[in-house]
């Protein structure tokens, strides 16, 4: 699974990632550091848990097959998998994914499949948010300063 699309991926974050954290210590001060039970570390400790035990199930170890796949996000992520028809998302989401298309994935095409995920959520609570706020308390202020419910964005 090394192919040079995943190679440049893997060293664009590597090397943005060292950036990042380069600037970080540079421009805020020690007292600002989080200790290693910060929200964020747990959650990405937990995203690289979940993966290695569905990852083990069938087929190649350290790869998710579409059976352990749909395992895990109908058991792990439900919330993200509502209103939405499942069997078709989740086969387009694989395969969309599934970038070397050896039905099979990778964790680095797992991540895609988390942000994609998140960033479907994200979306729906906007779309739902700004719906209370046009139609709810607040609605005619943000009307005037946005225009009538829809034409936002």
């Amino acid at each position: 699974h090394g192919g040079t699309h995943q190679r440049t991926g893997s060293l664009y974050l590597k090397s943005s990632a060292m950036s990042a954290s380069t600037q970080r210590t540079a421009t805020l001060p020690e007292t600002q550091q989080f200790p290693g039970n910060c929200t964020l570390e747990m959650a990405l400790k937990t995203i690289v848990d979940v993966y290695h035990r569905y990852s083990i199930r069938e087929g190649q170890l350290d790869l998710l097959n579409f059976n352990d796949f749909r395992t895990l996000l109908t058991e792990q992520a439900p919330t993200f998998l509502q209103d939405r028809n499942k069997r078709e998302y989740l086969r387009t989401l694989f395969e969309e994914t599934d970038l070397n298309k050896d039905s099979e994935l990778t964790f680095e095409e797992f991540t895609i499949v988390l942000a994609k995920l998140t960033d479907d959520h994200h979306l729906k609570f906007t779309e739902s948010f700004l719906s209370h706020l046009m139609h709810g308390e607040g609605g005619h202020q943000l009307q005037q300063m946005h225009g009538p419910a829809g034409a936002v964005g």
